[in-house]
């Protein structure tokens, strides 16, 4: 509870003051102002009857309906903002409290660099969707991995599904994380034991069932709009991006690197036994890395984030260096993170990690905001369940702690550098109006 209580203070203590000091600098603020805050304020006006066949933000809209209801009975933008910045609350919550579970009060450490990723705070500040879709994605990751896969729980599985649907569109492969753990249900809590045949069955039938209303809500959209995304965007998000698997386990190795005192030896390790399991992790990760095209290219969706470096660094026939060498590195990485927990474990994880590369492969934009949260939740659920980092807490934390300040500086930066969007007109006459109102 204390490592909970403190995340969170440490989260509104930054986010707070920045959204009631009206910042409107940066790519976060350019986001909201441009495309999401829009969308608010036309459904605020639509209501009861909004027009969802065409608005101004890619994703489904159940997070703007939510924020519009609020707008519509007089919320002005500021309370709105810190009314939707309690969807990170909730994320932050769930994930301080396991690590101070784990971990005791050092636990928050380990939360750190949540706190220090502008992929994860952007969205605690700004009215971006982002973390309510991950704090979806990280529901049903816990469910399958740490509860039962009864009736009940996938039931409510399913029910998380077809909200964060609601929210995200792309978030439609968490539905694989819901069937690999039915089927993956065992008989003991402590080793893998498959239950028989019949009852595996029976829990996949009831878990496809529970995904069901995701998968309507979504084809709803699909027919509404005629593609993934609202007619608007369709030229800007329908992929595919072949680059996208090469570039994401990049991000896995580059974040593995403040790892590196327990991934190394835990690597010694496996190298004993497990040679050919390792070989084929860095053969896989290398032929991801060489067949796309890699280059810094902003026609194709290849830019920003980790991009940046791309871009900096000599290529050769459209292919970085950096990301072939960087791929195989990620899929080394992924074996050793998957290592440190139980079999069960481990193919939910990596079930997980290839629809969630699937999905976003369909996105023609490769951005690491997509990716970066996704993957930081991952590693923190393995940190704080496997008994070989709950037994070297200094090392982990002490990664942690690196890793927040490299996360942290380029954060700062990104506010240091970030320069004011101007609202259209449009905009500045209903901030007015509301700035009147408050003050009547």
């Amino acid at each position: 509870m204390w490592c909970t209580l403190f995340t969170l203070g440490a989260l509104l203590l930054i986010a707070w003051p920045i959204i009631l000091s009206g910042n409107t600098s940066g790519r976060g603020a350019y986001d909201d102002l441009k495309y999401h805050w829009p969308a608010i304020q036309t459904f605020a006006d639509q209501l009861p009857t909004p027009d969802l066949s065409d608005y101004s933000s890619a994703t489904t809209p159940g997070y703007h309906l939510e924020l519009a209801v609020l707008h519509r009975f007089g919320a002005p933008r500021a309370f709105v903002q810190l009314y939707a910045s309690l969807w990170t609350a909730l994320l932050f919550a769930i994930l301080a409290w396991r690590a101070g579970r784990a971990f005791g009060k050092p636990g928050i450490l380990l939360t750190l660099p949540f706190l220090a990723s502008l992929y994860v705070l952007f969205p605690s500040i700004w009215l971006l969707p982002d973390n309510a879709g991950w704090l979806g994605v990280l529901v049903i990751l816990i469910l399958a991995l740490d509860y039962p896969s009864t009736t009940r729980n996938l039931l409510i599985a399913g029910i998380v599904l077809a909200m964060l649907v609601l929210v995200r569109q792309v978030h439609i492969w968490s539905a694989a994380i819901i069937v690999i753990g039915a089927w993956t249900a065992t008989t003991n809590d402590e080793h893998y034991n498959p239950r028989s045949p019949k009852e595996q069955i029976n829990h996949l039938i009831i878990a496809i069932l529970a995904t069901i209303p995701a998968f309507l809500l979504l084809l709803f959209f699909i027919r509404l709009w005629g593609g993934l995304v609202p007619p608007t965007f369709q030229s800007n998000h329908q992929g595919p991006n072949l680059a996208t698997p090469a570039f994401i386990l990049t991000q896995i190795s580059i974040l593995s690197v403040f790892f590196a005192p327990i991934l190394c030896p835990r690597l010694l390790e496996l190298l004993k036994a497990h040679k050919a399991t390792i070989a084929l992790a860095l053969i896989i990760g290398l032929v991801i890395g060489l067949i796309p095209e890699t280059s810094f290219d902003r026609d194709a969706g290849r830019f920003s984030g980790w991009w940046n470096f791309v871009k900096a660094a000599p290529t050769f026939a459209d292919r970085s260096p950096i990301i072939i060498l960087g791929a195989p590195a990620g899929a080394l990485a992924t074996m050793l993170w998957l290592s440190f927990v139980t079999k069960r474990e481990a193919v939910i994880l990596l079930i997980t990690l290839l629809a969630f590369i699937a999905a976003q492969s369909a996105n023609h934009a490769s951005w690491q905001r997509y990716h970066e949260p996704m993957l930081l939740m991952m590693g923190l659920l393995i940190l704080t369940r496997s008994p070989l980092t709950l037994a070297q807490p200094k090392r982990v934390l002490i990664s942690s702690v690196i890793l927040s300040l490299m996360l942290g500086a380029i954060t700062l930066s990104a506010f240091l550098k970030a320069t004011p969007y101007e609202p259209d007109p449009e905009f500045r006459e209903t901030q007015h109006i509301e700035t009147q109102t408050t003050t009547e």
